[in-house]
This record gives C-alpha cells, sequence and structure tokens, in this order.
C-alpha cells in the first residue's frame, strides 16, 4: 500500500494508519484536525508523486463571519 499524505493549505499531514483505508485515515484524522469532518476526500483526488506515494488536496471550507 503506498504511503498516503494530506496536503491542508500549506501543510503536509502524513495518514496516521498506515495500512488503514482512506475512509479510516481521514476519521482518525478528523480527531486533531476538525476541519476535515467538512471536507470530503475521494481516492479519486489522489496525485501520484515520483516517489509512489499519494497526495490528497485537502481544501480547506471557508472561514464563517457574522455580518
Amino acid at each position: 500500500m503506498p504511503k498516503r499524505t494530506f496536503l491542508c493549505g500549506g501543510r503536509e499531514i502524513a495518514a496516521p494508519l498506515e495500512h488503514g483505508s482512506l475512509e479510516e485515515n481521514v476519521k482518525q484524522l478528523m480527531i486533531n484536525f476538525p476541519f476535515f469532518r467538512f471536507t470530503q476526500v475521494l481516492d479519486s483526488d489522489a496525485v501520484a508523486l515520483p516517489d509512489g506515494s499519494l497526495q490528497y488536496v485537502v481544501h480547506m471550507p471557508p472561514s464563517k463571519t457574522n455580518g
């Protein structure tokens, strides 16, 4: 199974579960990174890197403001 990383803004986050599925990794990341609850990451979103790993670009939800 290839290594997975998530690119969130300027931060690269390694998948916490090396042998877990994408869904399991996203659920685990929701614990420390709550914005993952408001995003949808699909297997087809992966970008294959030259070293054989997969990188998912996570688009951050827009900030909410009053007014």
